[in-house]
C-alpha cells in the first residue's frame, strides 16, 4: 500500500478558548488530521516551505455575507519550522480575512489579483502576519 505523504496546514486560530490569537498546526495525511499544536506568536515565528495559499470560495463567501468567522482559508507546506529573530523588514505581507474579502491577497497588488491557489518557496510569520520570504522558482 502506497504511503500518504504528510503535510500541514497552518492558519491563525480565532476561536475562543485557550488557543485564542496563536497560529494552529494540522499535520495532515491525506485529508486525514494526524496531530495537531498551537504556536503562541509572540514567542515564536513559523518558517513554512513548499507553501499553498488555500481557500475554500463557497465557505469565505459564506463568511463575508452572515459575518461570522469559520474556516475557510490556511497555507498548505511541505515543511514548517519554529524559529525567532527571523527578520521580516521589507518583506511584502499576505492577508486573509474573509469578512473583509473574500479572497487571500498581496501588500503590493491593491486587489486587482486573486492570489488563490498561488505557490511560494518560503513563507514566514511574525506576529499574526505573514511574509513572503521566497517566491516559488520557476523552471
Amino acid at each position: 500500500m502506497k504511503q500518504v505523504e504528510l503535510h500541514a496546514e497552518v492558519r491563525f486560530h480565532l476561536l475562543n478558548g485557550q488557543n485564542y490569537r496563536k497560529w494552529q498546526v494540522n499535520i495532515m495525511q491525506g485529508k486525514k488530521r494526524v496531530d495537531q499544536f498551537y504556536v503562541d506568536p509572540t514567542e515564536y515565528q513559523l518558517e513554512m516551505r513548499g507553501c499553498k495559499l488555500v481557500n475554500k470560495v463557497a465557505r469565505a463567501k459564506w463568511v463575508n455575507k452572515k459575518q461570522k468567522k469559520n474556516v475557510s482559508g490556511w497555507v498548505q507546506c511541505e515543511e514548517v519550522m519554529l524559529r525567532k529573530d527571523l527578520p521580516v523588514d521589507g518583506l511584502e505581507k499576505l492577508y486573509y480575512n474573509p469578512i473583509k474579502d473574500i479572497r487571500w491577497r498581496r501588500e503590493s497588488d491593491a486587489g486587482e489579483f486573486e492570489w488563490d491557489d498561488y505557490e511560494f518557496d518560503t513563507l514566514v510569520t511574525d506576529g499574526r502576519q505573514v511574509h513572503v520570504l521566497e517566491e516559488r522558482s520557476s523552471g
